[in-house]
């Protein structure tokens, strides 16, 4: 009845659905209800959007090491999952394509069309459709890196009775944790199909940046050798204001202080600049075009900088922990640079990192964001602490690297 009544939505909404799409700024979703592709018989490997696009890099880079006849197809559902996937992958793998949309026949028919030997899907990319025609076709089904949140999971309970199918359909999961393994199975993924294998965020990770990449943001940028470097990555709704409560605390106080803001999403940007009317703001995209500004506040409304950034930060600052909603952003990419990163409350979507990093002293939650500014001074006070956290926590990074390579290892047995 659930499956019938999901793809009768499909159904009705499809047409609604290509009018809007052909219409809005996501026109390019458009190739997601007739993905074009001219492979045959690949490992396709599913991830949504670009942090998982990035999280699947250590082992779309293993790839042909461990399976060198084997053709791999990588799919995104979003247009900059998509972009990025073709930029790091292209010369990786045999094809890069847009998912299709999971109505039931632009499913049958991407199937038919590519005829794949294992289906590998990222993290949470759990779809009806997907998952039953896989198994229809006796097409192996795998998750890396599996993880379901607790409003997937609760949303999922309600409906377990209904999904119980799918979920069943699934050959094996390699799930981040016990908590997450137990929701697999709970849903009903048999127990003998789940292996706890760790998180492949760790290998996502990168631990270092070339010095010159470096030297080159801060030449670019004017900011000094002795510059203190406050890093705000990913900021999300509502995070300006944290950025701007910590400027106003601090930059009387600490006179060399650089705050380097970065939106998770830049075309937000107007809401940082709004909320930073009263101050002089270099944008990177004036800045790459050579246009000179004074002031000690950059917002970076460009893709893909992050970890440069990160690269210089004194002490990184990490988006979506300060207020609900999100449930945090990555902690590891600071931390493995070996930079302390202060995080809030919510980071339920990174709890496994954030907890590793903060028992092993390698970054620092606080329950308020009005407390960064002493703890921030804190730290500068004794800079050889805040050089230590950032040691720790590139320590915690490099010790729980490798889940990929024990996945590939074990996918093997899903090719013969």
């Amino acid at each position: 009845m659930f499956l019938h009544l999901y793809n009768l939505v499909w159904n009705i909404f499809s047409p609604f659905a290509k009018v809007y799409l052909g219409r809005s700024r996501h026109s390019t979703l458009l190739s997601r209800f007739s993905p074009s592709t001219n492979i045959c018989n690949p490992v396709w490997l599913h991830a949504c959007s670009v942090g998982e696009v990035n999280l699947i890099s250590p082992l779309v880079r293993l790839w042909k090491d461990f399976f060198p006849s084997t053709k791999l197809l990588i799919t995104s559902s979003t247009a900059t999952g998509y972009d990025q996937a073709k930029r790091k992958y292209a010369s990786l793998c045999e094809e890069v394509c847009f998912c299709p949309f999971d109505h039931p026949r632009v499913v049958s028919k991407f199937f038919t069309s590519i005829k794949p030997c294992l289906l590998i899907l990222t993290e949470t990319e759990i779809w009806p459709n997907l998952i039953l025609t896989g198994k229809k076709e006796g097409v192996p089904i795998v998750v890396i890196n599996g993880r379901i949140s607790d409003k997937a999971f609760r949303r999922y309970k309600a409906l377990r009775f209904a999904l119980k199918e799918i979920f069943r359909s699934i050959d094996f999961v390699f799930a981040q944790s016990d908590e997450y393994a137990s929701r697999f199975e709970a849903l009903g993924v048999l127990p003998e199909r789940i292996q706890v294998a760790g998180n492949m965020k760790y290998d996502a990770i990168p631990t270092e940046v070339s010095p010159s990449v470096r030297n080159k943001i801060k030449v670019e940028l004017g900011i000094p050798n002795d510059g203190i470097v406050i890093v705000f990555g990913s900021l999300r709704d509502g995070d300006e204001k944290v950025a701007k409560f910590i400027w106003d605390e601090l930059k009387e106080k600490i006179n060399n202080m650089w705050l380097i803001l970065v939106p998770r999403h830049p075309e937000k940007k107007g809401k940082i600049l709004d909320c930073f009317a009263d101050e002089k703001i270099i944008l990177r995209t004036d800045n790459l075009k050579g246009i000179k500004s004074e002031g000690r506040i950059v917002v970076v409304d460009t893709i893909g900088e992050l970890t440069s950034f990160y690269s210089i930060a004194s002490i990184a600052i990490i988006g979506g922990s300060w207020l609900p909603g999100v449930e945090g952003h990555n902690p590891l990419e600071p931390a493995g640079l070996g930079v302390v990163s202060i995080f809030g409350k919510y980071m339920r979507n990174f709890q496994e990192p954030a907890e590793k990093l903060v028992s092993g002293k390698g970054a620092i939650q606080v329950q308020d964001f009005r407390e960064i500014p002493f703890l921030v001074e804190s730290l500068l006070r004794e800079p050889y602490e805040y050089i230590n956290f950032g040691t720790r926590a590139r320590e915690i990074v490099l010790q729980n690297q490798g889940v990929s390579n024990k996945i590939l290892m074990q996918i093997a047995k899903f090719l013969d």
